[in-house]
């Protein structure tokens, strides 16, 4: 779980900024993990977690990296935004819960070391509880005259109080649907660079969409949009995108569907349903009506350009790895979308000549906006016993776009990504 957040502060006639990280594995020169895990207790009993610290830095010369660790609440904004402090306290925090030996450690270049942490559940502990522990690098980074830099990463944990078998709940508390405006003058050119400029946002046809988590457990929420025609015709479908699909017990998150190509003029219900990752998870959903006037089809029609060009963009295009037996590594490619609506990407491993368990995608299921990218990490395991030579695979990727469907089928396009591994000595 994890974006960037930065907090910028002012004192003592100079400039000191904070940075927090949640969804990646360095800072600093200090490398940090998991970022996030999950802890699973009994009732008024115990449970250990450890948390693995290294001082990637690993010249001789280099000075020690002093740190410091606690256990801080954190909480999770509708948009998906994470803020961290003592003003986050919430009901379900697992802070008291926490404990482990120790609070200020120094490394050494290279140096690793495992924090052992255990948790305590109370007796009438229910469901999940989360808290997160803050490593602070003790020394500031100086940046430019007058700015020093704090830098500290989250480690998140989440504890599951296994009381009983537990039914996911959640609840559409608000919906609303933007039909495109052109009032001003279309310019393709610039709609078709940043579709996230005022005209470009409206001239497509949108849909916010706020989920709540009614129960007591964390669920992830994939939501998509179902278009239908006289009530009862498939005629699009747009895939929801937010910041954040994991939702915490009694949190709420926003998801948003966009879709630029242009619909016949017409009655429409919308029909919004989400779907939870538990295999017997109930699928939530809400349905909104609305009308496609003949003037709005002729308008939208008019300035609707369709962009023919591939939907994703991936670099690389290939995975090349030379490694060693027992190495452990995480390969990185970006993923743009490049069109002007919202997509839903599965991704999966094909791994052809590659043996079981070296491969793993850190996320495979996930949606973009318009013009906007991510990171896919691939993680891969050698065993120490491995024989030279290469290995072959793939990784295939399924992207479904927003839009008008064929026969009831969704706009979808496959991707493939080879990964070649050499084993050497």
């Amino acid at each position: 779980m994890g974006r960037i957040s930065k907090k910028i502060c002012l004192a003592a006639g100079f400039l000191t900024a904070v940075l927090v990280i949640f969804s990646t594995d360095a800072v600093g020169g200090l490398a940090v993990s998991p970022i996030q895990q999950w802890v699973e207790v009994k009732p008024g009993k115990e449970a250990y977690f450890t948390i693995n610290l290294t001082n990637t830095i690993r010249d001789a010369q280099a000075l020690p990296c002093d740190v410091i660790a606690e256990v801080v609440d954190f909480n999770v904004s509708p948009q998906g935004g994470l803020s961290f402090g003592e003003d986050k306290k919430h009901d379900r925090s697992a802070v008291p819960w926490i404990s482990f030996e120790g609070r200020d450690f120094t490394f050494q270049p290279g140096e690793s070391k495992q924090i052992k942490a255990k948790v305590s559940a109370p007796i009438n502990a229910d469901g999940d509880y989360w808290a997160a522990i803050m490593i602070k690098l003790g020394r500031p980074e100086k940046q430019g005259k007058g700015i020093q830099v704090k830098l500290q990463t989250a480690s998140g944990v989440f504890v599951h109080v296994a009381r009983r078998n537990y039914i996911e709940r959640g609840s559409i508390i608000d919906a609303n649907l933007i039909l495109p405006k052109f009032d001003s003058v279309h310019n393709p050119e610039i709609s078709a660079a940043d579709p996230n400029t005022p005209e470009a946002g409206q001239q497509a046809f949108t849909i916010n969409v706020d989920l709540k988590n009614d129960g007591l457990t964390a669920f992830n929420a994939n939501g998509k949009v179902l278009l239908y025609s006289g009530g009862k015709y498939r005629t699009a479908s747009i895939p929801l995108y937010t910041h954040r699909r994991q939702i915490l017990p009694g949190h709420n998150r926003w998801f948003t569907g966009v879709m630029a190509q242009a619909l016949p003029a017409g009655q429409y219900k919308a029909r919004v349903v989400f779907e939870s990752e538990a295999e017997h998870s109930r699928k939530i959903t809400k349905d909104i009506e609305f009308t496609v006037s003949n003037e709005l089809a002729s308008q939208w029609a008019e300035n609707f350009t369709f962009d023919d060009i591939q939907t994703l963009k991936i670099e690389p295009q290939e995975l090349k790895l030379t490694l060693t037996g027992g190495r452990f590594t995480a390969a990185r490619f970006l993923v743009a979308n490049q069109c002007l609506s919202t997509v839903s990407i599965r991704c999966r491993p094909e791994t052809e000549e590659l043996p079981e368990g070296w491969l793993k995608l850190e996320s495979t299921d996930f949606t973009l906006n318009p013009n906007t990218r991510r990171n896919m990490v691939c993680l891969v395991r050698i065993p120490p016993d491995a024989e030279q030579g290469q290995y072959n695979g793939i990784i295939l990727i399924e992207v479904e776009r927003s839009g008008l469907t064929v026969q009831g089928q969704d706009n979808v396009e496959l991707h493939k990504i080879p990964i070649c591994i050499e084993i050497t000595k």
